[in-house]
């Protein structure tokens, strides 16, 4: 199982997300759920490789208007961004 790894200040944007939407936050928690057990490029939230200069970053969705921004490597999966389109990169 890989570890989870909050980068600058998406543990807040977690945080802020289980207050303010527990719809929401649910998804969101099944989705790291699945990226901690399986294979990081596949399952729920439609799995997409960013493309120019987030090439290195992958993104799921959490709603239609919602993402998570995350990489991985063999042993950790590192969220950078969670909410919407991108604007915490």
């Amino acid at each position: 199982m890989r570890s989870i790894v909050f980068e600058g200040n998406t543990w807040k944007a977690y945080e802020k997300m289980r207050d303010q939407d527990k719809k929401l936050h649910l998804n969101l928690c099944k989705i790291i759920q699945e990226l901690q057990r399986g294979d990081p490029t596949k399952g729920l939230g439609k799995p997409e490789a960013l493309k120019n200069n987030l090439s290195s970053f992958w993104s799921r969705r959490i709603s239609l208007k919602d993402r998570v921004v995350y990489k991985f490597d063999k042993n950790s999966i590192y969220i950078f961004a969670i909410g919407g389109h991108y604007d915490q990169l």
